[in-house]
């Protein structure tokens, strides 16, 4: 059986839990963490909210970090569901401020090419 084309926006699943592919290229992918209990909350989370949770199988509660690592070798990862449109576009405005961000507190202004 041939393995089902994985895109932006697919849940994915690598060591056991559950993530969100924010970007894919050239076998590699951008992944941010599921994390289905309530826990410290960061900066970068966003809730998904309950029709979300009730599609994707989760608890209500649980929470995208939109802090992306890159996973090198996306064709070992398993689909197993796909964002709504709507908390797709909500997770990469999150991304979004958290590289903003990021890019204040190094001290890079947002518009220098290097």
């Amino acid at each position: 059986m041939a393995q089902a084309t994985l895109t932006t926006g697919d849940v994915v699943k690598w060591r056991g839990s559950l993530h969100v592919i924010a970007e894919i290229q050239s076998g590699n992918a951008a992944l941010c963490p599921v994390l289905s209990t309530r826990t410290v909350r960061h900066r970068a989370d966003i809730l998904i909210e309950f029709p979300d949770t009730l599609h994707l199988g989760l608890v209500d509660g649980a929470l995208i970090r939109c802090k992306p690592f890159v996973f090198h070798n996306a064709c070992k990862l398993t689909k197993d569901g796909s964002l709504s449109p709507a908390l797709l576009c909500r997770m990469r405005r999150a991304i979004e401020r958290e590289m903003d961000a990021r890019r204040v507190e190094a001290g890079v202004a947002k518009y220098l090419v290097r």
